[in-house]
């Protein structure tokens, strides 16, 4: 067997040797053939390489971009050539010019030979199979935003921006985001900015931007606008599949940025590109979608996340940006005055559009184009303007064409009709859209087509609930269509002579006429047959209504008189037979008696007009609605209020007398209980010590009701009225026997000084508060509590669910003797409570009390947002025990009793007797928190306590923006360890923390850190701390991670470092850049030696702009050579009081230059030095900026 496996391995090594020595014969013997065959395949593939490189060059041209292979072989076959012809053809040369052939040398060529052609032969079949496909393709298109003008980062919008930014650029944020303001407001063109700034900084890998638009939306169209932006090519015309294809196509792209703009509705995006937002979800570091809207409910209806609306622009800005654009005066530029440029830019209302299309149109214009564009925007004829583009009129005036009801429009044309930049009553809005019958419906109607425009972005607000505002453009716009289309057919006239103009269109249906002068002459030919409405503004002048005011206005249903003096005696309205609806606003109508109204009138209002008295409304029995706004009480005479029979809103500010002199509440409330049809009432009735009614017999549906005030007295509730009137009542003093049947089923009850029982009225009445949404209470101080129900009745579920289960504010003032508000199973029906105030209780012990009856249920306050306690100096906990048992004396505000999941705001001030704020359990809910305060509570130790449910590492109050300590002089720390245990808190994150304001709490070891806890704030903003007995404020670790922009540390005595110095074994950074940091302020910190730099590593700070020290211990000089010259945007430094202090920076060295002369340093009772060297001048500085005081 041996023998036969020597004998095989013999054979191959033979055969393997034989090869060998035919493969050498045959590269010295046959040497020339091989490098013919050499040169023969790199010509071949010199001749592939020409093909190549046309190719190449043809798709270069094309605008496409080489593939790198084939890049890489075009090298590849350059090389190999070149390598062939320096290598070979020497080396043949010269054995050609040998007598004797060299061997070796044969045998060396040959063998190269082989080798090379056998790789120039494999890059030419590559290169062949290469041109047989695509060598090269077209570049990915990044697409970036066109912009006509240039963005500004103005003031008023750099928050707005930030929010969106920050929110967007979140890997965890909301996915959806939206932007919404009117048209012009220029939220397209932060849109564009984002869009930009997101690719530039590689946010986003790629952003699509479709237009959506408000014409009528094809979901098959906007699929191909996406997918042509994603160079997607979709397979498919069944809309489903299509979805999902583009649902995999944004998926695998990862981090992209999907922009919809100009949003009107609801676009459905998961029936458009499926899931990956039609959900509201995505994964972290994938898509997500900015909307842009004129709509805040079109955001809301697409499920935007987190939404931000774009405002005007304040006027400072808006001129600012005007002056930008109309360029500076010169030659070819002739500005008119100052005051003529300022009037034209307010009349382009502060929106950017508008501003833009009207300075550019005007650049270069000669002063009568200024004067007559300032004319056209004061008529309201913004389309008019010369040279302006008609897009910028069309597209506002596409927001009001696209309201979807007429309702809407009739409603902003009339709005239209008050005065530019007027606060728009809502009740006057009403009157004249109902008394029109352009909204017929009645105030419900008007109240939502109000809400409908102000998230159209059509209204604004005007700080005031029952107010609103139109925009000056926007008012501009409607009432130019309003004038064209005769389906509204408004006109406006000014009078300004006795007669009207008569070039005026009279044929119209809504007519606003503003009388300039007295004694107007209606004329005897007028004739307004279509006009149903006259809104009559005469500035105060007498008005006799002479010549033809009454077949003028024959077919008139509703007359607005405003400013009006009807000073003629026995002037009357009657002949105005189908005058249904009557308004006067500041009129003078002393002279006039019952013989002024018209018969068949249905609705009378009269606000703040001089009355006759009394004032005579008798016998209006056709009238449904009296309304009168006074400022004292309407004098009537006995039996005026019961005639008037239809009445079914009955709302007199001040109420009725029948005397000046002497007031009695009972005949005043039996002529009210007399009509039958009431069904509003706001009233007041004053007090009344006689009255013994027993149960008001009043059956409206909604009542506003003030009860109590002395007639002439100083004191006065905010008797106007808000729209839609609800269920109210307000009552001082002990007046609240006959009015309990109404309190109890009020939906607002607001009691002052008052001898009322609520408990008690809750045990008499079963169903007592079910309705109540606001509770107030002053000054009663006959109540140890709100509400408790006795063990006996607890079986009642009835009372048990409904009383106060509606109730949403509820705020207490000095009631002295009030122990606790709720038991613990009236507080269970607190569901709706999202504001809780109490203010000086001197007697509170606790918010709810258990009685003996708590089943150990957790009592959720699940919509409460704001909590607020001052002054309560026995306030022991939120829930407590009955105060027998004094268990409650070391519980925290909020433990584990309680649960407030929505809590946003919590201020607590002067509670005595709290040591803590939360248990560890309560603080790790409180997820929606956004600001805490607490100040001058003296027992207060720590913020929050670990119980027995230590919280691990993790987010705390996740939405924490503001935290402000204030005066809590026994405070050691945030945290303090009931248990006695280490290692319980390590590490909490408090991710949106901004502002944080730490004073006047002398004790503490230390407040961001121990041994047992660190506090991250990754986006704090703003730190104060002032007055606490602390060594070092924070840790290297806590401080690093901080993005400060103002830090304030004042009065800490006993402040050695800012941050902690590392001993000379530790490692860290030599340089620390505070990347954000803009202002330091460091005032009396006697012990504070260094904090700039320390032994170990310095901060620079290249945005740092103004800085004040004052008082401080700091020794050396300020700065460090380097430290100073990356202080590149520092302004001005402010230095007094550091005696120590040998100069700001460190001497130049060598030919180092530290100039600080484009710098205001101002230096107050400083050390004289030595030279100003030593303060980082030299001599020969002189700027004027560089100040120093009492050196």
């Amino acid at each position: 067997m041996a023998g036969v496996l020597v004998g095989v391995f013999l054979e191959k090594v033979s055969e393997y040797t034989v090869k060998a020595l035919f493969r050498g014969f045959t590269y010295m013997f046959c040497y020339k053939t091989l490098v013919d065959q050499l040169n023969s395949e790199t010509e071949k593939l010199n001749i592939e390489e020409g093909n190549m490189s046309r190719e190449v060059e043809k798709e270069k041209n094309n605008g496409k971009i080489v593939k790198d292979y084939v890049s890489k072989w075009q090298v590849n076959a350059q090389e190999i050539q070149k390598s062939a012809a320096e290598e070979l053809s020497p080396s043949c040369s010269c054995i050609q010019r040998l007598p004797v052939p060299n061997p070796i040398s044969r045998f060396r060529i040959g063998r190269e030979a082989v080798k090379k052609a056998k790789a120039v032969t494999q890059l030419k079949d590559s290169g062949k199979e290469y041109l047989t496909g695509e060598i090269a393709y077209l570049p990915e298109v990044i697409v970036m935003p066109n912009f006509e003008t240039t963005f500004e980062e103005f003031e008023s919008r750099k928050d707005t921006y930030q929010k969106l930014w920050d929110s967007l650029v979140d890997e965890d944020g909301p996915v959806i985001h939206g932007i919404y303001g009117m048209a012009g407001v220029g939220k397209t063109r932060m849109m564009e900015q984002f869009w930009e700034e997101a690719i530039k900084k590689k946010i986003f890998k790629k952003a699509v931007r479709v237009n959506v638009g408000s014409e009528n939306m094809d979901k098959m169209k906007l699929q191909e606008q996406i997918a042509g932006l994603l160079d997607c090519k979709l397979e498919s015309e069944v809309m489903e599949n299509r979805a999902s294809q583009l649902e995999n196509s944004i998926r695998n792209r990862g981090k992209i940025l999907l922009i919809l703009d100009d949003v009107w509705r609801d676009i459905h995006l998961d029936d458009i590109i499926g899931t990956p937002f039609g959900n509201g979800t995505s994964s972290s570091g994938g898509p997500k979608i900015l909307f842009t809207s004129r709509k805040k409910e079109m955001c809301l209806a697409n499920k935007c996340q987190h939404i931000v609306e774009i405002k005007t622009l304040s006027p400072g800005e808006a001129l600012y940006m005007f002056k930008k654009i109309v360029g500076p005066a010169d030659l070819n530029n002739p500005l008119p005055d100052e005051s003529l440029v300022k009037e034209v830019c307010d009349k382009c209302g502060e929106l950017p559009l508008v501003i833009h299309a009207v300075g550019k149109a005007l650049k270069g214009k000669p002063n009568y184009w200024w004067t007559d564009a300032h004319d056209q925007l004061q008529k309201g004829k913004f389309e008019e303007i010369a040279d302006v583009d008609p897009q910028v009129y069309s597209g506002i005036k596409l927001s009001i064409d696209y309201l979807q009801n007429d309702d809407a429009k009739s409603c902003l044309f009339l709005c239209s009709m008050f005065p530019e930049d007027a606060d728009i009553d809502i009740k006057i809005l009403i009157q004249l859209a109902t008394g029109s019958q352009l909204i017929p419906c009645g105030e419900s109607r008007v109240l939502a087509m109000v809400d409908y425009l102000k998230k159209s972005s059509l209204l604004l607000g005007s700080g005031e609930d029952a107010q609103t505002k139109v925009h000056d453009i926007i008012r501009a716009v409607a009432r130019s269509i309003a004038f064209t289309d005769s389906k509204y057919a408004f006109l406006q006239v000014t009078c300004n002579s006795r007669y009207l103009p008569s070039n005026a269109n009279y044929t119209r249906r809504f007519l606003r006429l503003d009388v300039e002068t007295e004694d107007v002459d209606f004329g005897e030919h007028w004739i307004c047959p279509n006009l149903h409405t006259l809104w009559l503004h005469c500035g105060n002048y007498w008005q006799p209504f002479s010549g033809g005011f009454y077949s003028m206005f024959v077919n008139l249903s509703c007359l607005m008189l405003q400013y009006v003096d009807i000073s003629s005696e026995h002037f009357s309205l009657q002949p105005l037979g189908n005058l249904g609806t009557l308004s006067l606003f500041s009129c003078d109508i002393r002279n006039t008696d019952a013989r002024f109204y018209p018969k068949r009138l249905e609705s009378l209002c009269i606000y703040e007009c001089r009355l006759p008295e009394p004032l005579d409304v008798a016998n209006l029995e056709y009238l449904r609605k009296l309304e009168i706004r006074q400022q004292r009480a309407v004098l009537v005479r006995e039996n005026v209020i019961s005639s008037l029979s239809s009445l079914e809103k009955l709302h007199v500010s001040h109420g009725f007398v029948h005397s000046y002199d002497e007031y009695h509440m009972e005949p005043i409330v039996k002529e009210i209980s007399e009509l039958t049809c009431l069904r509003s009432l706001h009233f007041e009735f004053y007090q009344d010590n006689t009255f013994q009614g027993t149960d008001i017999p009043f059956s409206t549906d909604r009542y506003n009701i003030f009860v109590g005030e002395a007639l002439n007295g100083n004191f006065k509730f905010d008797q106007d009225w808000k729209v839609p009137l609800t269920k109210s009542i307000q009552i001082i003093g002990n007046h609240s026997m006959p009015w309990e049947g109404l309190m109890v089923s009020a939906e607002k009850v607001n009691l002052c000084n008052s001898d009322v029982d609520v408990s008690s009225i809750c045990n008499d009445h079963k169903r007592a508060f079910e309705d109540l949404k606001i509770l107030v209470i002053f000054g009663c101080d006959n109540m140890g509590h709100l509400a408790s129900i006795s063990r006996d009745r607890i079986l009642d579920s009835v009372q048990l669910a409904t009383c106060f289960s509606k109730l949403t504010i509820l705020k207490i003032f000095r009631c002295s003797k009030l122990k606790y508000l709720f038991c613990n199973n009236i507080a269970k029906t607190l569901v709706q409570l999202q504001e809780l105030r109490l203010d000086q209780c001197d007697s509170m012990e606790a918010i709810v009390m258990n009685e003996g009856t708590s089943d150990g249920e957790i009592i959720n306050f699940s919509k409460l947002k704001s909590l607020q306690i001052e002054y309560a100096p026995k306030l022991r906990s939120f829930c407590a025990e009955n105060s027998d048992y004094p268990s409650a004396q070391n519980l925290p505000l909020l433990d584990k009793m309680v649960a407030f999941p929505s809590l946003e705001y919590i201020y607590i001030c002067r509670c005595g007797s709290l040591r803590s704020m939360f248990a560890s359990s309560v603080a790790r809910e409180l997820k929606q928190l956004k600001q805490i305060r607490v100040e001058a509570c003296e027992e207060m130790t720590s913020i929050a306590r670990v119980d027995e449910q230590a919280i691990c590492d993790g987010i705390l109050f996740p939405e924490l923006t503001c935290l402000v300590l204030y005066n809590l002089p026994n405070l050691m720390s945030f945290w303090s360890n009931q248990n006695g245990k280490a290692d319980t808190c390590k590490a909490q994150l408090i991710p949106r923390l901004s502002s944080n304001v730490v004073l006047d709490f002398p004790h503490p070891k230390s407040f961001f850190d121990d041994e047992n806890f660190q506090l991250y704030m990754p986006i704090l903003k703003k730190l104060v701390v002032d007055s606490c007995r602390i060594t070092t404020l924070f840790t290297f670790s806590v401080f690093r991670k901080l993005q400060l922009e103002t830090l304030e540390v004042k009065c800490c005595e006993f402040l050695v470092n800012i941050v902690e110095d590392f001993r000379g074994d530790q490692i860290c950074d030599r340089i620390i850049t505070l990347s954000r940091l803009t202002k330091v302020d460091l005032m009396n910190l006697p012990n504070l030696k260094r904090f700039f730099q320390v032994a170990n590593y310095e901060f620079h700070m290249p945005v740092l702009k103004t800085m004040e020290i004052r008082g401080c211990g700091l020794s050396n000089t300020l700065f460090t050579r380097s430290i100073f010259k990356n202080l590149q945007q520092l302004e001005e430094v402010h230095i007094s009081d550091c005696e120590l202090l040998d100069g700001i920076f460190e001497d130049a060295v060598g030919d180092e230059i530290l100039d600080p002369s484009d710098k205001i340093i101002t230096l107050n009772r400083m050390q004289t030095p030595n030279s100003f060297h030593m303060l980082g001048v030299s001599r020969n500085q002189t700027s004027r900026k560089v100040k120093y005081k009492q050196l």
